[in-house]
C-alpha cells in the first residue's frame, strides 16, 4: 500500500504521536500528550505519515522567536525502523515548507549534529537550508548511543523557504559544483582506517573554504572515543571561528572516508539567490 503524507488536524491523531515516539526512540523521553496538543493549539505544525490507516512517521514542529524574527521550530522528525531509507524524510520536509508558507512562514529552524553528515547531506544538499551558528553542548549531556561521551554541539540549520535557493532545490534537485583549489582549513590523516585531525588553519581569508570532517562518526566513536573527542573539539575551534567571520555553510562535497562542508563568505541575499 502506497504511504501517504498529510498534515494531522485531529485530537485523536495527536494523541498518538507519544506513543510513536517511545517506539522510534525512548518511551522516557517521549513528550506528553499534553504539551503536544497545547502546541498543536496554538500554532504547532503536525505531519504524519500513514500505511493505509496506520501511523509509520511524523514531524512536528512550533513558532519561534529569535532575535526579534518570527519563525517556525522544527522539532522532531522520525519514522518506524522498517520505514527508514526510503526517502520519506525529504517528502516530510518539503510538505513541511508548503504547509509552513501558507501558515504565513518564511523560515524553518532546526539543529542537528555537524558530525553526522548524513543528516548534513539532507539538510544542507537536498533541502537548501544554510548553517552560519554553531551551538556548543546545545542539549548537555544525552545518554544515548549516538550522544553518549561527547558534548551534544549542534548546527542551527536556517531553510529560508520563501528562496530562490530552495525552490530550486525542491524542483530540480542539487546542483553539482566544483571547489577545486578551495583550502582545507583542518588536515587529518588516515590511521588503522580512521580518520584524525592533525592542524587547524583559522586564519584563512579566501571566499570558500572546505572542512573535512568523518563520513562516518560513530565509527570513529566506536573504534577510539579519544579521537571521536578531538573531532569534536578541532571542528567547533573552527566553525566558531569562521562563523563569527561571517562565513556560512552552503554546501556538502562527499568523499568514501571524508565529508567537506563548504563554508563560504558572500553576502546572504546573494546565497539564497
Amino acid at each position: 500500500m502506497a504511504i501517504t503524507l498529510r498534515r494531522l488536524t485531529e485530537t485523536s491523531e495527536i494523541e498518538q504521536l507519544e506513543a510513536m515516539e517511545g517506539k522510534i526512540w525512548d518511551p522516557a523521553s517521549a513528550i506528553p500528550y499534553h504539551m503536544t496538543l497545547t502546541m498543536h493549539k496554538f500554532g504547532g505544525l503536525f505531519l504524519g505519515a500513514f500505511d493505509g490507516d496506520e501511523m509509520i512517521g511524523f514531524l512536528y514542529s512550533f513558532p519561534g522567536y529569535t532575535n526579534g524574527e518570527t519563525h517556525l521550530c522544527s522539532h522532531m522528525l522520525g519514522f518506524l525502523p522498517e520505514y527508514r531509507k526510503q526517502g520519506l524524510g525529504v517528502q516530510m520536509k518539503w510538505l513541511q515548507k508548503d504547509e509552513a508558507k501558507a501558515m504565513g512562514h518564511s523560515k524553518i529552524t532546526w539543529t542537528y549534529d555537524p558530525l553526522e553528515t548524513v543528516n548534513g547531506v539532507l539538510n544542507i544538499v537536498k533541502l537548501g537550508g544554510i548553517v552560519r551558528t554553531y551551538l556548543p553542548n546545545c542539549y548537555g549531556d544525552l545518554d544515548d548511543d549516538f550522544n553518549r561521551g561527547l558534548p551534544t554541539d549542534r548546527f542551527l540549520v536556517e531553510w529560508f523557504i520563501d528562496s530562490g535557493r530552495v525552490e530550486a532545490r525542491q524542483a530540480n534537485g542539487a546542483p553539482r559544483l566544483s571547489y577545486d583549489g578551495a583550502p582545507n582549513i583542518l588536515h587529518y590523516e588516515i590511521t588503522d582506517g580512521i580518520p584524525t585531525p592533525v592542524a587547524l588553519a583559522t586564519d584563512r581569508e579566501e571566499s570558500v573554504l572546505l572542512l573535512p570532517v568523518p563520513a562516518f562518526f560513530q565509527q570513529v566513536k566506536q573504534a577510539d572515543m579519544s579521537v571521536a573527542a578531538l573531532w569534536r573539539k578541532q571542528t567547533g575551534e573552527l566553525l566558531t571561528t569562521y562563523f563569527a567571520k561571517g562565513y556560512m555553510v552552503t554546501d556538502i562535497v562527499r568523499d568514501e572516508t571524508i565529508v567537506r562542508y563548504v563554508l563560504t563568505k558572500k553576502p546572504l541575499a546573494d546565497i539564497l539567490a
